[in-house]
């Protein structure tokens, strides 16, 4: 391999870098520390998102090469919940919900319309009547603070914190800031949220988080050349095919290009990993980590492939690709995202396995804290439809249980589609509740037998749960607003551009 492979799109990158190194080093000492380790009062805490990070993609979810040894041992600790469903399959729709407890269809910020299409199509904004996590503990005296890299988040998120930066640069250069902060506001419980980008495309992993990984790459005919690496940084562009729009099955060149992009997506996680362990080490030479909450969790995850047939078959993608990267369908490597917590108030050594949505992440990490219960419609009347359930209440027998349907939906790319789960089956469809594919996930976890004909009856009350949601008025549907990318501010524009959503 040659060093630096992706030094062409990291220049700014690095120039930024180096900017916001000098940033804080020239106002650290006008800003000394508050810390108080020792200090009373309700625990902080620290969450973390990473975009774009498989369930699977960690060791603790089953991966099995060095991908995320910090994070493993870590949540070994404290709490993993095995099996999340994200509510939608792309950034703004399921970081609001994870965070507001509420489906896309209630919270406003998705894409609208019966045909969608990311490319040329902006998306709402949050409801700002809705009440999100930051809100909600800045309402008990929590100092907040987002420090996010995708810049989706500020379609209303980052707003509800009392501070926020946008940072487009690498996991280690995101946590520094957030742990500056920490350092300045140590003094009462905060709540500090870091929105980690780095398994996103386009995946730029430092030398030595992708070494590990290229043997088994080489091993399947990649191509470790600089240009080679260069063009899996994305999804493929010269002198290697585009993954998406290869023909079926894969020839000896695209077997190849795909072991590269996943060994450059697995150093991504690693690099991710590491930076969330030296946040760990940072907190504990601070001596506030037994006072400190952490969680870490995804919003969605990245398809590599593994439906292409699928994809073709249904035709629904507007880009005209097939199998790779998310926002297009509800399969399990799209909506199957990790959570792990530890820390004060974090049951420990528990490894949930029952099916949980991400809508309950803001409630359980509130009562954790002791700050319920989780409100995300204040003093309103609770909508009809799901919402995120406090799973501290619930006894291991209730969540194994798994009769809480799970839902999801806001796609970015094609027609309206949603899914349901109840315990571990699973039925993809149109929003009107025309089936695609029902899937048995206890026997089939990778969705390969679709089960619609040989089980009517089970295709009918999944249905039938759509259709009551359908009916109830909170589905992500509704009629394309008519706006366009050029509508939106250039600097927001700009942002998005440099991660490949806006034309």
């Amino acid at each position: 391999m040659s060093r630096d492979p992706f030094s062409p799109l990291l220049r700014k990158v690095r120039w930024r870098a180096r900017l916001e190194r000098c940033r804080r080093a020239a106002l650290r000492p006008l800003r000394p520390t508050r810390l108080v380790p020792g200090r009373s009062g309700p625990p902080n805490l620290l969450l973390v998102g990473v975009d774009t990070l498989r369930a699977d993609a960690l060791g603790c979810g089953g991966h099995p090469g060095p991908v995320s040894p910090r994070l493993d041992r870590l949540a070994a600790g404290g709490t993993v919940f095995a099996d999340v469903t994200a509510a939608a399959p792309w950034t703004l729709p399921s970081f609001s919900s994870a965070l507001t407890g509420l489906m896309p269809g209630l919270h406003g910020a998705y894409l609208p319309g019966p045909e969608r299409n990311m490319d040329t199509q902006p998306p709402r904004r949050l409801d700002p009547q809705v009440v999100t996590l930051a809100a909600h503990l800045g309402a008990r005296g929590y100092r907040t603070a987002a420090f996010y890299s995708n810049p989706f988040f500020a379609f209303g998120l980052a707003e509800t914190f009392g501070e926020h930066r946008y940072l487009n640069l690498p996991a280690e250069d995101v946590t520094a800031a957030a742990l500056d902060w920490i350092r300045r506001h140590g003094d009462r419980p905060f709540f500090c949220f870091v929105l980690l980008n780095d398994p996103h495309e386009p995946t730029t992993p430092p030398d030595e988080d992708l070494a590990p990984f290229l043997d088994e790459a080489r091993a399947a005919g990649a191509d470790l050349s600089a240009a080679g690496l260069l063009a899996m940084a994305r999804w493929g562009e010269a002198p290697l095919p585009h993954l998406g729009r290869c023909p079926r099955p894969l020839d000896a060149p695209a077997r190849g290009a795909l072991a590269a992009k996943k060994a450059i997506y697995a150093a991504t996680v690693r690099q991710v990993d590491r930076a969330i362990g030296a946040m760990q080490d940072k907190m504990a030479t601070w001596c506030i980590e037994d006072r400190t909450m952490v969680s870490v969790f995804s919003d969605h995850g990245e398809e590599f492939l593994e439906h292409a047939e699928e994809g073709r078959r249904w035709a629904h993608d507007p880009r005209g690709i097939a199998g790779i990267g998310h926002g297009h369908t509800h399969f399990q490597e799209l909506l199957h995202v990790p959570w792990l917590a530890w820390g004060p108030g974090v049951p420990e050594g528990r490894r949930v396995s029952a099916p949980v949505s991400l809508l309950d992440l803001a409630p359980t990490l509130a009562d954790w804290l002791g700050q319920g219960p989780f409100a995300p419609t204040g003093g309103r009347a609770a909508p009809p439809g799901p919402l995120g359930r406090c799973l501290t209440g619930r006894s291991r027998a209730d969540l194994a249980a798994g009769d809480d349907p799970v839902l999801a939906e806001a796609i970015a790319y094609g027609p309206d589609l949603v899914m349901v789960r109840a315990r571990q089956w699973k039925l993809i469809a149109r929003r009107d509740g025309t089936p695609l594919g029902l899937y048995d996930l206890d026997t089939d976890p990778g969705e390969t037998r679709d089960r619609t004909a040989d089980e009517p009856a089970v295709v009918e009350a999944l249905a039938s749960v759509l259709e009551a949601w359908r009916q109830s008025g909170c589905g992500a549907s509704g009629l394309n607003d008519g706006g366009g990318w050029t509508d939106l501010d250039d600097t927001v524009r700009r942002r998005l551009k440099d991660l490949g959503y806006a034309g």
